[in-house]
Formats: structure tokens, C-alpha cells, sequence
């Protein structure tokens, strides 16, 4: 075998290792940490591996930019000398002429530039992207990576220190070592890839994960009762007429105040009234009032830590806005949830594809989930408020409306909202 043949092989080696540690690299910052989670706790030497990586990450970039350098510094003189053994056989003298040698040394500079960027880093480090946790894995049941940590790690331990005290002393930056938790975008990452592997439920799944993945973003006011709608008795209606109030609403609670509804003193459940008093003062429980701007997960974390599942929504001028249950934030992830005294509340009927008549107090999102219709983005919460919105004021009975491609006359209306219109779609 040849000495050029053996230097071309060489020069593959640590081309292909200067690839791998390119590519490593990518695949780490973009694994997803709770599946290698799942791996070690499942006892799998992979996951254990790259679980402690993932505890010391400062180890693992110092090694890999170690390994990186090493062998690309390897690969430029190997291939420099595997070029000029090349150029002396098929040029022989012409080389000493210094305009050719010039040319040459050029050629070899972007020659071996364009193969490093093209093969050295773009094509490795999107097929390491692409197959992040399956590469990791793979590197770290062969060996790979365990071999090459303990290969380079006490030279990047050396120059990681060195990096730390030159930060510390003349650039006056502090490291956080602290361990970083699981992210959203760990947790998505993992739902996506177990949904590939199994599409039978992904689509509820799907809907159900991303629903609790938003819950921090939501605040109370856009899941509350709204001030009018609320049931509520006066502090001195007689336990009587609260009883009929819970036989009349087929509800659990009843809010009660005092004077106006702005005046909440609490609420009474109704198997309280078999405690046979005399007053509803005796049964009245105390009811927590936040601010409609507080997220859904605060709120149900209060809920859990004070054992209790009714809240008082005030506004930003201390008035009722609404009341809030744990039932209205968890139908946020789970979408409506109804029992055996739940009544249709809202009107909704598809006359035809392009004509429909519909509640006013339908919220647009249910109606572009169920109908596909589509909506100008806006502040509005339900049909009633995106019409009065464009509108900018509240329209009269049977008056008709083209907002877009949309067409709605009005059924019926109130003195404060639309109760139902009709909608055509213009083609």
C-alpha cells in the first residue's frame, strides 16, 4: 500500500470524525431532554449517558469543540500534504514557478474550504438536526461518545477553566451553572415525535396537549361567566325562594350578595339546605375574589392549595366582571363539558354551505373550529361582540350587516347585545 493511498485514508478518517463533531454538536442542543428522561428511568445505558451529559453540558461542548478542532486541524494537514504529493507527481517542476504555486495555494485554500463548509458542516449538522435523538442514542450505545469524553475531556476541563477565569477576571461575567428544566418546546417536541408512532387518538391528543401547553396564556377573563349571566340570590331571600333558585337553575352554587351585584359576600351549595337552617347566612362560605387578569393555571393552583373551585372575577375598577369555576377553566383543555342537566344554551343551524343562523353569545373560535369560518383578528370573545365591534355600535332587528365576506342580519337583539343573526357567506 501506498503512502499516498495510506495519507487519503487518514485524510477520510478525520474528515468523516470532523463531520460527526459537527453534527453531535446540533443533535444536542436540539434533543429532546424528557425522552432521554424516559430512557433512563427505563434503565437504558444511552439514556443514562447522555442524561449526565445533559446534567454537565459545559462538558460535553468543551469536549466536542476539542474534538472538533483536533481533527479538522488533523484533516487541513493531512489533505495539505495528500495535495502537494499529488501536485509534485502531475505538475513536477511547473509548481516552482511562482505564479503557478501561487495559484495552486489558492486553489487548495478554497478547495478545502468549500469541502468543509459543504460536507464538514451544512449536510452533517441538518442530518444530525433532523435525527437528533436518534443519532444521540445510536453514538451513545456504540461507545462513541463515551470514548471520545474520556479521550478529550481533560483538555476541555484545562481550557473550560481557563474560559471561566478569563470570564470571571478581565470580562466580569458570572456563569449559571444551575440545572435547567424541562421546557415547553421539550415537552411539545416529545408529543410530536410519539404521535408520528401512533395516529390512532393523535388528533384529540393533539388538541387536548397543545390545549394545556397554552393554559399559562389564558387569563380568567376570556374563561369566566360574564356579570349578567350570573345566578345569584340577595343576602335576605329566604331559604325557601333559594331553594326553588336551585331547583329553577339546576345548579350546585348559588352566589349571594348584598345591595348589587357588585357587593358579593359569598355563595351557598345547595346540600347545605339539608342542614335545615333558618337564614342562608348560616350556610353562606366565604368566596375568594382575583382580578380577571390572573392566568387559568394560577387560578386552578389556588384552587387546589385553598380547596376550593368558585372564584369572584372583579374588574380593574373593583366591580364584578364574572364568576369563575374550575369547571369553566378545565373545559379551556377539554372543551365543553356537559352533564345530564346541561341544556343547549346557544342556537346554531346550517340552513345551507353558505347560510347559517346562529347565536349571538357563540364564541368565534368554536364558530372557525366547527364552521372553518374565517374572522379579522380582533378583541372580541363571542359573534355578538365581533359585530357590534365592526359594527361600532349595537345594529336594530332585521337591520343587515356585511363585515368582509360576510354577510348578518339580525334576529334578535337586546338593549346591551345580539341575541341571534343569520349569517351568509358572499361568494
Amino acid at each position: 500500500m501506498s503512502f499516498v493511498t495510506i495519507l487519503g485514508i487518514c485524510i477520510g478518517i478525520a474528515f468523516l470524525l470532523v463531520a460527526y463533531f459537527a453534527g453531535i454538536e446540533v443533535a444536542f442542543t436540539a434533543a429532546n431532554r424528557l425522552n432521554i428522561e424516559l430512557k433512563k428511568k427505563q434503565g437504558a445505558s444511552s439514556g443514562i449517558l447522555l442524561s449526565n451529559l445533559f446534567d454537565n453540558p459545559s462538558r460535553f461542548i468543551g469536549t466536542n469543540v476539542v474534538g472538533f478542532s483536533f481533527f479538522l486541524t488533523v484533516f487541513v494537514l493531512l489533505a495539505s500534504v495528500y495535495w502537494d504529493e499529488l501536485v509534485n507527481r502531475m505538475l513536477l517542476d511547473l509548481s516552482a514557478r511562482s505564479w503557478i504555486s501561487f495559484f495552486l495555494l489558492l486553489l487548495k485554500i478554497l478547495a478545502a474550504w468549500a469541502v468543509i463548509i459543504l460536507f464538514g458542516e451544512c449536510i452533517p449538522k441538518a442530518i444530525f438536526k433532523a435525527k437528533s435523538d436518534s443519532l444521540l442514542s445510536f453514538s451513545a450505545r456504540i461507545g462513541l461518545l463515551g470514548f471520545f469524553d474520556q479521550l478529550f475531556y481533560w483538555i476541555a476541563a484545562a481550557f473550560v477553566k481557563l474560559s471561566i477565569f478569563i470570564l470571571n477576571v478581565i470580562f466580569d461575567m458570572r456563569i449559571d451553572k444551575r440545572k435547567e428544566p424541562f421546557s415547553r418546546s421539550d415537552l411539545d417536541h416529545f408529543f410530536q415525535q410519539t404521535s408520528e408512532y401512533n395516529s390512532e387518538g393523535s388528533d384529540m391528543n393533539t388538541e387536548l396537549f397543545e390545549n394545556a401547553l397554552s393554559l399559562p396564556k389564558i387569563k380568567v377573563r376570556e374563561c369566566l361567566v360574564p356579570r349578567k349571566e350570573i345566578e345569584a340570590i340577595e343576602l335576605n331571600t329566604t331559604v325557601e325562594e333559594a331553594r326553588k333558585k336551585f331547583i329553577s337553575t339546576r345548579l350546585s352554587k348559588l352566589i349571594v350578595y348584598g345591595g348589587n351585584i357588585d357587593a358579593i359576600l359569598g355563595y351557598i351549595h345547595q346540600l347545605d339546605l339539608f342542614k335545615q337552617p333558618d337564614h342562608i347566612k348560616e350556610i353562606l362560605l366565604p368566596i375568594p375574589a382575583i382580578p380577571e387578569s390572573m392566568s387559568a393555571t394560577d387560578l386552578i393552583n389556588k384552587f387546589t392549595r385553598e380547596r376550593k373551585s368558585i372564584a369572584w372575577v372583579v374588574d380593574e375598577f373593583g366591580g364584578t366582571a364574572g364568576i369563575v369555576t374550575m369547571e369553566d377553566l378545565l373545559e379551556e383543555i377539554f372543551g365543553e363539558i356537559r352533564d345530564e342537566y346541561d341544556v343547549e344554551e346557544f342556537e346554531e343551524k346550517m340552513i345551507s354551505e353558505d347560510e347559517y343562523i346562529l347565536s349571538g353569545r357563540l364564541e368565534l373560535d368554536y364558530l372557525i373550529e366547527k364552521y372553518k369560518l374565517e374572522f379579522p383578528e380582533n378583541d372580541s370573545e363571542t359573534l355578538s361582540g365581533f359585530i357590534i365591534h365592526q359594527h361600532e355600535t349595537i345594529p336594530r332587528l332585521k337591520e343587515r350587516i356585511i363585515i368582509g365576506n360576510y354577510e348578518f342580519e339580525v334576529m334578535n337583539v337586546s338593549d346591551t347585545r345580539i341575541e341571534m343573526v343569520r349569517l351568509k357567506i358572499l361568494r
